[in-house]
């Protein structure tokens, strides 16, 4: 983890790292070697992840939102529909490794999300308007987060403004979709009812859709993502395979997702 960037100094003919003294002639970062078994996804893969743990996680981010700066406007339903169909860029590969079906469902999921986002654009630009978009983490999963005694979240997405600015259902909806990735949907639950009982960022149906629309939607990017590595030309097989995995799993909540917001 980074902590400070520290002074490298030449006194007297000798060095020192953030002496008082010297001159600076180069400059160190200054780190702290984390335990990298205490990662939350790999915990989900062993299965050691409890209730209590996720709900200090919970309380975490709560402090955290509470403290961010609200953003005066967030994005609206058309910027969140071209986000979400531009899935189509991976289409031909998800056809040819996973069958026509699925890329009639990535046609049809575009279709219904247009209609669903245009349906909602008055409760999307309302919840800008209520200070429910903030700058938040904006790359809120497993991987970014330690599951200490005192959980720590990490790896804030800093090379792009835009990308952390963003609802607080979207941000909860991202982890609580990872949860789901590994099964887990006990802890998604004891995660968003522990949020959303210190944050009330949901006032009505149209926001428990739009809370279900998200998780869609972070299934949806991060489906996008793994298919594109999945072809990078320097990819090994096993790492292939992996990441061939992955989309399978997000494949299986998009297709949930899709259906639990049809049946509302």
């Amino acid at each position: 983890m980074y902590l400070d960037v520290l002074p490298i100094k030449k006194s007297n003919g000798k060095y020192g790292i953030g002496d008082n003294q010297g001159t600076i002639i180069d400059y160190a970062v200054l780190m702290r070697r984390m335990d990298e078994t205490e990662q939350l996804d790999l915990l989900l893969d062993h299965g050691t992840v409890n209730e209590e743990s996720i709900t200090k996680l919970a309380d975490v981010l709560v402090s955290f939102h509470q403290e961010a700066a609200i953003v005066p406007e967030g994005e609206d339903w058309r910027e969140l529909y071209e986000e979400f169909e531009d899935v189509v860029s991976v289409q031909n590969f998800l056809v040819k490794n996973f069958g026509k079906e699925t890329g009639q469902l990535l046609e049809e999921l575009n279709q219904w999300a247009y209609q669903f986002l245009k349906s909602i654009k008055e409760r999307i630009a309302g919840r800008n308007r209520k200070g429910f978009v903030i700058d938040g983490h904006g790359d809120l999963h497993a991987r970014n987060i330690f599951l200490l005694d005192d959980p720590v979240i990490f790896d804030c997405i800093e090379f792009n403004d835009d990308f952390r600015k963003l609802d607080l259902l979207n941000e909860v909806a991202f982890l609580c979709m990872d949860l789901e990735r590994f099964g887990r949907f006990d802890l998604a639950k004891t995660f968003s009812e522990r949020y959303f009982s210190k944050i009330r960022c949901i006032e009505n149906k149209t926001d428990e859709e739009i809370f279900c629309f998200y998780k869609l939607h972070r299934a949806n990017v991060r489906l996008k993502v793994h298919a594109i590595n999945a072809q990078a030309d320097d990819i090994t097989e096993e790492k292939r395979q992996e990441e061939m995995a992955l989309i399978r799993q997000y494949l299986e909540l998009y297709k949930q997702y899709y259906m639990d917001l049809k049946g509302t």
